[in-house]
């Protein structure tokens, strides 16, 4: 049983818990709609599609100069009836139709070579959702993008975050969106810019793009130079064009294709996140259609970034694979499920740590990933569990984390608000070791109020306190943190 402690101060956080839900409660009976049911928990559909397919602007009148569509009707693509993804149209005084993905703020004027286009932006440095497959993104954009001169998009966001939390242990805040020892006592209130990264998106010729992400983040302060406080944290090309053809190749500093890593959440990552998301620089190549996304990477060896390490630093020994199956035409009526694979992970080591990028194992401890998820109209359920192979020596266990959620959604329009529950966990040692698990539950609430800004209340325990760093010495698997986390999200 957990041991009790500083009971006021768990009662002031369900206070907080119920003020922050009933505000936000009210601000979705402010804001709603009677907007059809599209999906907003997926990005804006990017896909190619004739623009005269799609129903003017003025059809649809305009909100702040703005097209107000949630979605459009197109006769040539799947039949009379069949209903678009959401319109995110261009602006009203663009002087021509809905362009269909288009986001409001991109302007696709020919003659402009640098852009803005909030939702390829939001979509791109999203930490939430689409952490394996982003380069798709990119393609779409790329083969929506008409002419053949140069175009650089640009775009930034910030991630704002308040925290108060208590703990009944002393001076051990599990929470993962923290490190360990950024608190002391029993209490915690903190506030920050948790992120805030920019981008650059180039579309160079008819088949070949770059991107590059910088980012400051106030979590990720190590001196390693891969992982200081600002950093370009992803850079990489991309060969392909979806107009010719579903293959394509990347090579660079990206977000290792394996598992999924979404969650539900608003603003906390789930547990499954920090265990097995991983970034490394490589090459690999992919093919994409309406129901398969396959990628299958080469990763440079050693002490990667996160999770992947292999035995050898100068070659490319360690790989990646994932596979993605969709069924069902309409977001909101989808089934996705997915697998993957990873060669190298850096539970192969004696040593529990991750800042040393020449300590690496002397063998491979690979690692596996299913996930699934399933939109039944306003429903969201969501499941993922990633495993090692083989047992951590540090923990003579293997390591394994796994995330079931569900979310309802009293919008899936471009201004939309949902609810979600969130349960994940990670365990790397023998039962009943004090090291045996970390724990999450997230209870949260996210609002979008326009393309460029998003809100969110969380109610977040936080169960076991088994930090990577000395995790056989200092954990205390009776620890307990009630949160509750506010997040901001603001889009250019």
């Amino acid at each position: 049983m957990f041991r009790q402690r500083n009971s006021g101060g768990q009662r002031f956080s369900v206070s907080l818990v119920t003020v922050g839900l009933t505000i936000c409660v009210m601000l979705n009976v402010a804001y709603s709609q009677t907007a059809a049911v599209v999906d907003d928990s997926h990005y804006p559909d990017l896909s190619i599609t004739n623009s005269q397919d799609c129903d003017s602007c003025d059809s649809h009148g305009c909100v702040d100069g703005e097209c107000g569509c949630d979605s459009f009707a197109c006769d040539s693509i799947s039949g009379p009836n069949w209903i678009g993804p959401d319109c995110y149209a261009a602006a009203c005084d663009c002087g021509g139709p809905c362009l269909c993905g288009q986001g409001i703020g991109g302007r696709e004027n020919a003659s402009d070579w640098l852009r803005l286009d909030t939702p390829l932006t939001d979509a791109l440095l999203d930490f939430q959702n689409r952490q394996t497959d982003k380069e798709l993104l990119i393609l779409e954009n790329h083969a929506r993008h008409r002419g053949n001169d140069p175009v650089v998009i640009v775009g930034g966001q910030a991630r704002l975050s308040f925290l108060a939390a208590t703990t009944n242990a002393e001076d051990k805040f599990p929470y993962l969106g923290r490190f360990p020892t950024d608190f002391s006592g029993s209490t915690a209130t903190d506030a920050r810019m948790l992120h805030a990264n920019a981008h650059a998106t180039v579309h160079l010729t008819s088949y070949a793009s770059v991107y590059s992400e910088l980012l400051f983040s106030d979590v990720f302060s190590f001196s390693d130079f891969k992982q200081g406080s600002l950093q370009v944290r992803q850079a990489y090309a991309v060969i392909g064009d979806f107009r010719v053809s579903p293959f394509f190749l990347y090579i660079g500093k990206k977000n290792v294709g394996f598992g999924d890593f979404s969650t539900l959440s608003p603003f906390t990552q789930s547990v499954t996140w920090h265990y097995f998301a991983a970034l490394a620089e490589g090459i690999g190549g992919g093919y994409h259609d309406d129901r398969w996304d396959i990628t299958l990477a080469g990763i440079n060896g050693g002490r990667g970034i996160r999770l992947n390490d292999s035995p050898e630093q100068g070659k490319l020994n360690n790989m990646a694979a994932n596979v993605t199956y969709t069924l069902g035409d309409y977001r909101d009526r989808q089934l996705q499920l997915g697998g993957g694979f990873l060669l190298g992970t850096i539970y192969d080591g004696f040593t529990a740590e991750h800042l040393d990028r020449n300590q690496f194992g002397e063998d491979y401890n690979s690692a596996w990933s299913v996930n699934a998820r399933l939109d039944i109209d306003r429903i969201t359920l969501a499941g993922e569990y990633v495993t090692t192979t083989d047992d951590w020596p540090v923990t003579q266990s293997q390591v394994f984390a796994y995330r079931t959620e569900a979310a309802y959604w009293f919008d899936r329009g471009p201004c939309g608000s949902h609810a979600s529950v969130s349960w994940s966990s990670g365990e790397q040692g023998p039962s009943g070791s004090e090291f045996e698990f970390n724990n999450q539950l997230v209870i949260g609430y996210g609002k979008r109020f326009s393309p460029r800004c998003r809100a969110s209340v969380e109610y977040v325990r936080s169960s076991g306190f088994a930090p990577l760093i000395d995790i056989t010495t200092v954990s205390d698997r009776d620890v307990v943190q009630d949160s509750v986390v506010l997040g901001l999200n603001l889009i250019l």
